[in-house]
């Protein structure tokens, strides 16, 4: 009569193998929805930041130098640029920098109603959110 010893032993070694690959499988499933949290609360952070630097605008009646110097940042005379570190603390190295957020003018086409677009992005160029801005400009009535 055989022995059934390397029977066990191949079962054994089978259960092993399918208990490897599900372990491997639920590891890369948590590590997917650790990705796709960050994803989110970066692009969660980015949001907030856009409409801040928006409303800042707006309260600054589209003056881009006021807003900066209010806000923060740099105005160059075509854009205006807010960097932060990856704590979304304002910064104002460029190498210690992990988002961007730009505010660009852009043409209305109507009289009177100033508009720009705020972008973020990631310091690898990967845009996080884009939003567009307007607001009424005063003219002096004289």
């Amino acid at each position: 009569m055989r022995s059934k010893a390397p029977l066990v032993l191949m079962e054994q070694l089978v259960m092993v193998l399918v208990f490897a690959l599900a372990a491997a499988l639920c590891v890369q499933v948590f590590v997917l929805s650790d990705q796709t949290s960050r994803s989110h609360a970066a692009r969660d952070r980015a949001a907030v930041a856009a409409q801040n630097a928006a409303e800042q605008l707006k309260g600054c009646g589209g003056d881009y130098a006021a807003a900066a110097e209010q806000y923060g940042g740099d105005w160059n005379g075509s854009m205006w640029g807010v960097s932060y570190d990856g704590d979304w603390q304002l910064c104002d190295g460029q190498s210690q920098a992990a988002y961007h957020v730009l505010v660009t003018p852009a043409e209305s086409g109507q009289d009177l109603l100033g508009q720009a677009q705020v972008t973020v992005y990631t310091a690898e160029g990967e845009m996080l959110f884009s939003i567009p801005v307007a607001w009424q400009e005063v003219t002096d009535v004289g």
